[in-house]
């Protein structure tokens, strides 16, 4: 299989133009390892929300995956020049050239998992998120995902959340809990949530926090069913090499001679730089 040249997490699948079509590709991955793992009664669907993919820096609204990335004006051939002196001439007859765009007013898709009882009317178990960029920033996706976050804490079914992009910040359900992870050394590149239902109470919620580095595999977890019953391993490494593999990323979708968006720094340059040349797809170097 063409499996990327990072051990695991692919930085390059964070930029903004990759990131839609992993996401999809790693949900549906998760959906097909789930079911061929979990026992009766359970299975794993996949589910689907629009969201806008817009945030908010400072004052200024914009989308995370511009419209158009280069506008050019067009040349206006025999036409006076703003340097030529004016002169009274017969009004044109000619339509001067314009710049004609369409700007995509088209929600993105943002897939998630979920764990559901076909014995008890497709009760919800749990719920496994993917984060998206537009989560980790201010504006209305952020804002949704705290309230869906919030709605399923709330609730009986239990949450897992998976972050695998470095940019933006964590959408922490808890004050406590921010100040724990920011205290991890070394920081975490990735952050993997699991929230048991029966975890929460009175005295305090209990989360499973996986922290994840660059240079490592992703972790297996544990996807919780109920109070009693064993979890399900999902190997986090193994669907997204899986959902890679499937994907565009060896076909030219990536250009690993350019850095990665969001860029990486220190020791991590070097290291990265090595993998992508050992593999000839490119030398980072010569575009740092």
């Amino acid at each position: 299989p063409m499996l990327s040249p990072f051990p695991g997490m692919d930085p390059y699948l964070e930029a903004p133009d990759i990131w839609p079509d992993f996401h999809d590709a790693l949900a549906g991955e998760i959906r097909v390892a789930l079911n061929h793992a979990l026992p009766a009664p359970y299975y794993a669907r996949l589910e689907m929300r629009p969201e806008v993919g817009v945030v908010e820096e400072g004052k200024v609204r914009r989308r995370i995956v511009p419209d158009v990335a280069v506008v050019r004006r067009p040349r206006r051939e025999g036409e006076p020049g703003s340097a030529e002196t004016a002169v009274i001439e017969p009004p044109r007859r000619e339509v001067s050239k314009a710049i004609e765009i369409t700007l995509q007013d088209e929600l993105l898709r943002h897939h998630f998992v979920e764990v559901r009882d076909s014995s008890r009317g497709h009760k919800l178990i749990t719920l496994i998120e993917i984060l998206s960029p537009s989560n980790k920033r201010p504006g209305p996706d952020r804002d949704s995902y705290r309230m869906k976050q919030q709605e399923v804490l709330g609730s009986d079914a239990s949450l897992i959340e998976i972050d695998l992009l470095r940019g933006g910040g964590h959408v922490l359900p808890d004050l406590n809990l921010s100040a724990f992870i920011a205290q991890i050394e070394p920081r975490a590149d990735y952050l993997v949530l699991v929230n048991r239902a029966w975890k929460r109470g009175a005295v305090g919620v209990v989360y499973q926090v996986f922290p994840c580095l660059l240079r490592e595999w992703l972790p297996c977890i544990g996807v919780p069913l109920k109070e009693g019953e064993d979890d399900v391993p999902l190997d986090l490494q193994s669907v997204v090499n899986r959902a890679y593999a499937g994907g565009p990323y060896l076909r030219g979708a990536v250009d690993y001679a350019q850095p990665p968006e969001p860029p990486l720094s220190g020791d991590d340059i070097l290291w990265a730089a090595e993998l992508i040349r050992a593999r000839g797809l490119g030398d980072l170097g010569e575009a740092e």
